[in-house]
């Protein structure tokens, strides 16, 4: 596989976030934060086809990278790849010199359950936690959430309200399929597109295994 000047890649396994790496002299080389920038941000995000910049910080990874980072890349803020920002500054460094990039897009996303692996389930997106409505949601979107979770391979399903009623409603009309390999791939309505009630129409879901937090304390003096 040939890769060109420029190209970038997220490393830490999470789409949209993660440590910055660019490829640069035929190698693929981390940044050093102190180089960086909102402009570069900007262009990386782009780049990498996930919105725009959420924030950017050292990485907080505490393993030694033994290869060399790259410091010099200078962006207006406006290219689409960086193989278009001016390079004519940047050099390999020593990594051990600096704080290395972490970075989050606006288009990073991530689930959770309110209360481990039960409770209401929250998205974050666009940099903000939010509810997902539990219409048209089933037991496949259900068990899709606790296998993402790690929370066993069943769950059961239930509505509520939601925690902070101010929050955006982000998903609503969540329906997986069978083929789905994880819940980004599943049909919704468009992000912040509902109909649902903050009252009322929050899914909670309670994965198989889960202990109530109800019961903890009856289940510990017994």
């Amino acid at each position: 596989m040939v890769f060109h000047e420029g190209r970038v890649r997220l490393s830490g396994g999470r789409e949209c976030q993660g440590e910055v790496e660019i490829y640069f002299r035929q190698d693929w080389r981390r940044v050093l934060l102190d180089s960086w920038s909102l402009s570069e941000a900007s262009v990386l995000c782009r780049q990498l086809g996930c919105g725009s910049v959420l924030n950017y910080r050292s990485s907080p990874s505490t393993t030694e990278h033994k290869h060399m980072c790259v410091t010099g890349f200078s962006c207006s803020g406006s290219e689409d790849h960086l193989g278009n920002c001016s390079s004519a500054q940047a050099e390999p460094v020593n990594c051990s010199s600096g704080e290395q990039l972490y970075i989050t897009c606006s288009e990073f996303k991530e689930i959770r359950l309110s209360e481990g692996c039960e409770g209401n389930l929250e998205v974050f997106y666009n940099g903000t936690w939010g509810n997902v409505c539990h219409n048209q949601m089933d037991d496949e979107t259900v068990n899709m959430v606790c296998r993402e979770l790690n929370c066993g391979r069943r769950g059961s399903l239930s509505n509520t309200e939601a925690r902070v009623k101010s929050a955006p409603n982000w998903l609503d009309e969540l329906k997986c399929r069978k083929h789905d390999s994880n819940l980004w791939q599943c049909p919704s309505s468009p992000w912040g597109q509902n109909r649902c009630d903050n009252h009322d129409e929050v899914a909670r879901i309670t994965c198989t295994g889960a202990i109530r937090s109800d019961l903890f304390w009856f289940y510990m003096f017994l």
